[in-house]
């Protein structure tokens, strides 16, 4: 029994599992969670079997205490107010990530970065592939306004934008250059097929990090070809897709009606609005933990009565704020805060240190671009709310702390070894 858990078993089956959950995720009804939940008891078992060989550095511990950082923040307010499991749950897939990332730093070494490597450009290019079949079929047969292939089109939108630029990081570097361009540019397609503004307006910021972040190996004439590439796919789609192009219509719509102060007419963004205002005044009824749900609506139901916002509001279940700043400081308060710095920005200024220090460094690289994309999708969804996208989300954050580390220190030690010939 103890053979399942030796070295050579435990990365074939950390191999499939990474492929399974990027293939899985948009492409399929599938929730990739569940792959994370056989990886997490697989997790346990090898920790107990290598525990003697077991080192917990205090690197490692303090990745530990970002992981839990959702849970605990949560723990106050499920205890003051109704205790529903709801509170809790998010934290929860997040914290579930530590065996993982325990058996991770134990497992992998920089022989083994290739074939994880390997296996994350196979499942990141059929994803991407499958997930832009899904998004064709539902917009071009069956005629449908938007494409939301198994999710939400919110959700559909920043994951499919996630793994394109996830394709478009690994590039550097790979064999399969071809493939990883054409799976970015099926991301990017779906994205915009789903309509939803929130992965559509991130992508030409990630772009251009990712352009700048490559800077050294493909000059300003490929910057500037990037750029022009990701115009002409605006233009092109807004040109070929009658349903983009409503979309925008509808969008300048909202915006000239939020400047001309009719809230209520812009549905989507003038809604946001509201509900960011509700958050707001949430967290100021109670700023250390927020409130509980509960309280959200009937405080919500008061500022409706005193005009500040509007009867639609009333509709959205627990005051969801569509937005997960807004989230966690209405439910959460300042630890909630505070614990978004810890999960969120903590690992971008990781994986940008590791990238100033080696450009060179693949997995820094796609953790910036990844980590800052769902910076950005947060101003407009709780991208880390749900339980499947917190565990999607830590689940390659583990990874690409684990492998940056390594490439790092396979780094260092090669410049070691050039010092001292």
């Amino acid at each position: 029994m103890k053979d399942v858990f030796l070295h050579r078993q435990a990365l074939v089956l950390n191999q499939w599992a990474l492929l399974l959950v990027l293939v899985l995720l948009i492409a399929t009804p599938i929730r990739s969670h569940a792959v994370v939940a056989v990886l997490l008891l697989y997790s346990i078992g090898y920790l107990i079997a290598n525990r003697h060989t077991l080192t917990v550095t205090p690197f490692d511990w303090v990745v530990v205490v970002l992981l839990l950082l959702y849970l605990l923040s949560r723990l106050p307010v499920y205890f003051w107010t109704d205790q529903e499991s709801r509170y809790l749950a998010p934290g929860a897939h997040m914290a579930a990530l530590v065996p993982i990332h325990l058996m991770l730093r134990h497992l992998v070494t920089p022989v083994d970065l290739a074939g994880l490597r390997r296996y994350m450009e196979i499942g990141v290019v059929l994803g991407c592939l499958g997930a832009l079949g899904v998004a064709l079929y539902q917009t071009q047969v069956l005629g449908t306004y938007r494409a939301d292939g198994f999710l939400f089109s919110i959700n559909l939108s920043y994951l499919s934008c996630a793994m394109a630029f996830l394709a478009a990081s690994l590039i550097r570097g790979s064999d399969h250059k071809a493939w990883l361009l054409v799976a970015a540019l099926a991301g990017a397609v779906t994205c915009v097929l789903s309509l939803a503004r929130g992965g559509i307006l991130a992508m030409p910021i990630l772009l251009l990090l990712l352009l700048l972040l490559n800077r050294d190996k493909i000059g300003g004439k490929t910057i500037a070809a990037g750029i022009a590439g990701m115009l002409l796919l605006a233009v092109g789609s807004y040109a070929m897709l009658p349903n983009v192009q409503n979309r925008v219509d509808y969008t300048v719509a909202e915006v000239t009606n939020l400047a001309d102060g009719n809230i209520e007419a812009a549905v989507s963004s003038g809604g946001r609005l509201q509900l960011w205002t509700a958050a707001s005044h949430a967290f100021m009824a109670r700023p250390l933990i927020g409130l509980g749900y509960e309280e959200r609506e009937a405080l919500n139901a008061e500022l409706v009565e005193q005009g500040v916002i509007t009867e639609w509001v009333l509709g959205v279940s627990r005051g969801h704020a569509h937005s997960q700043y807004f989230e966690v400081v209405a439910t959460g308060g300042v630890l909630g805060l505070l614990a978004l710095v810890g999960y969120l920005v903590v690992p971008g200024l990781y994986h940008w240190r590791l990238c100033r220090r080696d450009r060179d460094n693949t997995w820094a690289q796609a953790g910036l671009v990844f980590t800052t994309g769902f910076a950005l999708y947060n101003l407009t969804e709780a991208a880390i709310h749900h339980e499947m996208m917190t565990t999607f989300y830590a689940y390659m954050q583990v990874l690409f702390v684990v492998m940056g580390k390594v490439e790092a220190g396979c780094s260092e030690l090669e410049k070691a070894s050039n010092s001292n010939l």
